[in-house]
């Protein structure tokens, strides 16, 4: 009755008939201790919840029966709120045993529920999320509210936002349907927390005052105070400089009561013991404090935040390392301010590296978006080259500078990814035929989700994140190693297009058009490509296509190119560039036709790839045509003819595990194939092969990898334009895996004429040319119809 009484809000009177039950019956003592210690608990009491817990085991350590492993479970989430995390896993690891040994499924289901949520406040994401996996399979019968709610959390960690918001409702429903006024209010925090980091502020809010309410009427101090916390976060969002999207600052009113609310509500959490909350609290009153110019003062609160034995999470350790970089910069120290950005940046690398899956990896890097941003704008005020290379390299595309992805074979996701090619197939066939079948969609959503929830349990390589170049450092390799090579960054920035050329013996930087002018030039440039590709258009509308897109990649030209083309040096270039300029076919550009270029996310990475010693030919070539590719089996049989001792799959060989298989290690893998890219979900971008498409998933796993992949028929050179700027598609999953070199369409290409260039291309390889010498060349002899192909990697 007192559980149920606590449960509608009346936790006094849940407290007074737990009394009640124990002078009733004085054997009931430990179970009332027990039973207390959780009302404790919900109330926020933790240090007298925590001295009943002792007394209850103390009492049931007698006999090891279910009480005191569900006593030893709930003292263990109490720990886990405290931070206490050996103890939280002591107690939680007993539990499980205990509920092991007395073939009790439920017992079972919640310790390694709970198990997985400790690895998850120990920054173990995928096994965190691999625990939680198993324990719901373990009993799928279960209620989910709480399992959805940190399955949440945990997505919430690594920046799968969207993912995160599907589990959180889930709880929400369940919660709200069941009447669970508790969990409700958690999974109403984990929702406005979501909300904040999308920087939602309206939402974050109303989710805080509805956990306030509810929390207020159940007089739970704890979770009422975090209620305020979410609050007042969100309103902080508007003397945010990265964040807010205001034109006029907050007033010094404004300000002051922020300082004053956050130095009371960090005070109350404190003395609550929710330590983690409290630093956030102190953190916003230090961000208040620098635009009151009271720099003592926010170095005080700041000074507080990093109290504390234990080590803060992520997300605190980040947030306190930007408002250290900003009171060093309103001190005027922005050698101290870029210094702590750069530490901020280490740290958030570091922890992706712990993810082996490639779309984990690049979601987790929108933690680091305020950083990055802080960062890269404090260089460009300085207007130096040599100030702006490595914060360019540390704001963009971090997972290039950590190791390779090189998952491990899983016989599940093959299987699950053999069913997902099997249904694709299926259902484009039916669509040819002008039938579509919805439940054969609904199942391929269905699928793609289980697939892309196994992934994420894998754990990444170790290593850390290699550190960017400085200019000294990359003007010494292009002496020593490439002198005629320019390098070329283009980047984004408060709403222009950025440039940094760097060669050998100079540096410069240029800022160039507004970013909406050049995105609407290059969208143009797409469809007059794709329209070209098209087999059958009449030569009045390809004429139409063809003026239309000479005069848009002149235009884009003088956006992008004219502007810096007096720090070009006459040779080669190396692209670093992220997002939606990926896409930009930089060999058909006015001013670079002819050149050979190659395309990397950042200057680090691509450096760090010279041309192979052996050319990958050399070491074995797979050449596939998939199925309704015009000349698709002629150009696989032309490239094989050219390579002695080369494989060659056509027709109903030509099928994903065949290539698998086949591929020749270190060699290059040529596909004749039509794909596609899929922008909401990029690892699933694919070529089609006989049995169906070859997804990206389907690489990284793989026993063997080429060294040079040319995907000649299609547009899987795009990528999508994550949050945190990490290039996320199936030529960056190739690349990520540790394919070194990639040649792909950043739009459709003609069949017959990607057939002519590509013939081109392995010709001239033969020759002695490197890959983008040899794409350059090719390139020459496409025609009038244009072949929009890139080489991206070395």
């Amino acid at each position: 009755m007192a559980y149920q009484m606590s449960e509608l809000g009346d936790a006094s009177g849940a407290l007074r008939i737990i009394a009640q039950a124990q002078a009733v019956d004085r054997s009931t003592s430990a179970m009332v201790r027990s039973n207390r210690a959780v009302l404790l608990t919900k109330l926020g009491r933790h240090g007298e919840a925590l001295t009943e817990f002792r007394l209850a085991v103390d009492e049931l350590e007698a006999v090891e029966s279910y009480d005191l492993s569900m006593t030893l479970l709930n003292r263990g989430t109490l720990f886990m709120t405290l931070g206490q995390l050996d103890e939280a896993l002591r107690d939680t690891e007993r539990a499980y045993r205990l509920g092991r040994s007395q073939h009790n499924g439920a017992m079972e289901f919640m310790a390694k529920h709970n198990l997985g949520y400790i690895k998850f406040l120990a920054g173990d994401l995928p096994g965190a999320l691999d625990a939680m996996a198993e324990a719901s399979a373990q009993a799928p019968d279960a209620a989910m509210g709480v399992p959805a709610l940190d399955r949440a959390r945990v997505l919430t960690a690594a920046g799968m936002f969207s993912e995160a918001q599907e589990s959180v409702e889930r709880a929400l429903h369940a919660f709200g349907a069941h009447h669970a006024q508790a969990d409700l209010v958690e999974a109403l925090l984990a929702s406005g927390e979501l909300a904040l980091l999308r920087g939602d502020q309206v939402t974050a809010r109303r989710q805080a005052r509805k956990a306030e309410r509810i929390s207020v009427r159940r007089e739970h101090q704890g979770a009422a105070l975090l209620a305020r916390l979410l609050s007042l976060r969100a309103d902080a969002i508007a003397f945010d400089p990265v964040r807010s999207s205001r034109i006029t600052p907050p007033t010094r009113a404004t300000l002051r009561t922020a300082v004053e609310q956050a130095a009371e509500l960090a005070d109350a959490l404190d003395q609550a013991g929710l330590i983690e909350d409290a630093r956030t609290a102190r953190l916003v009153q230090a961000d208040a404090r620098v635009l009151l110019a009271d720099l003592a003062g926010a170095r005080e609160a700041s000074a507080k935040a990093g109290e504390g034995a234990r080590r803060p999470n992520l997300g605190v350790r980040l947030h306190h390392r930007l408002v250290d970089a900003r009171i060093a910069l309103a001190s005027g120290n922005r050698h101290e301010s870029l210094a702590q950005i750069a530490k901020g940046l280490d740290d958030l690398a570091n922890f992706m590296s712990r993810f082996g899956s490639q779309d984990m990896q690049a979601a987790s890097s929108v933690h680091g978006g305020a950083l990055a941003r802080t960062g890269l704008r404090t260089a460009l005020e300085t207007g130096e080259p040599a100030v702006i290379l490595p914060w360019l390299e540390r704001s963009r595309a971090a997972t290039t500078r950590l190791p390779a992805i090189r998952p491990p074979n899983d016989p599940q996701l093959v299987e699950e990814l053999a069913k997902l090619r099997v249904a694709v197939k299926t259902a484009r066939a039916a669509t040819l035929a002008g039938r579509t079948d919805r439940s054969l969609e609904r199942e391929i959503v269905e699928q793609r989700a289980r697939i892309r929830a196994r992934t994420w349990t894998t754990g990444g390589a170790k290593g850390k994140a290699q550190r960017p170049m400085t200019m000294t450092s990359v003007q010494r390799h292009l002496r020593e190693h490439e002198p005629d090579t320019t390098v070329l960054a283009y980047f984004r920035g408060q709403g222009k297009v950025h440039a940094l050329v760097v060669t050998a013996r100079k540096a410069g930087y240029r800022v160039l058009e507004d970013r909406a002018v050049v995105e609407r030039r290059l969208a143009r440039i797409s469809a007059d490509l794709d329209l070209l590709a098209a087999p059958r258009i009449g030569a009045p509308v390809r004429a139409v296509a063809n003026r239309s897109l000479q005069s848009g990649l002149k235009g884009l030209a003088d956006l992008l190119v004219d502007p810096v083309a007096d720090l070009l040096g006459p040779g080669r270039l190396r692209v670093a560039v992220v997002g939606r300029l990926g896409t930009t076919p930089w060999g058909l550009l006015p001013g670079l036709v002819g050149r050979p270029i190659s395309v990397t996310p950042s200057i680090t990475a691509g450096l760090a790839l010279p041309p192979d010693a052996t050319p990958a030919h050399e070491r074995g070539v797979l050449a596939v045509a998939g199925p309704d590719v015009r000349g698709g089996e002629a150009e696989a049989l032309a490239v094989g003819e050219r390579h002695p001792g080369s494989q060659v799959l056509i027709g109903e060989k030509a099928t994903g595990e065949a290539v698998l298989a086949n591929i020749p290690g270190g060699g290059l893998l040529h596909i004749a194939a039509h794909g596609h890219h899929v922008p909401e979900s990029p690892m699933f971008s694919a070529v089609l092969l006989a049995d169906g498409p070859l997804f990206g998933y389907d690489i990284a796993p793989n026993p063997t990898l080429p060294s040079h992949v040319v995907l000649s028929s299609c547009d899987v050179g795009q990528s999508a334009d994550q949050p945190g700027g990490e290039p996320l598609g199936l030529a960056a999953a190739l690349l990520r895996s540790g394919v070194r070199t990639v040649v792909a369409g950043v739009s459709r290409i003609n069949d017959s004429v990607a057939a002519t260039v590509m013939t081109a291309y392995h010709d001239r390889l033969l020759e002695g040319l490197d890959p983008a010498a040899a794409l350059a060349a090719a390139l020459e002899v496409a025609g009038d119809v244009p072949a929009p192909l890139t080489l991206f990697g070395a």
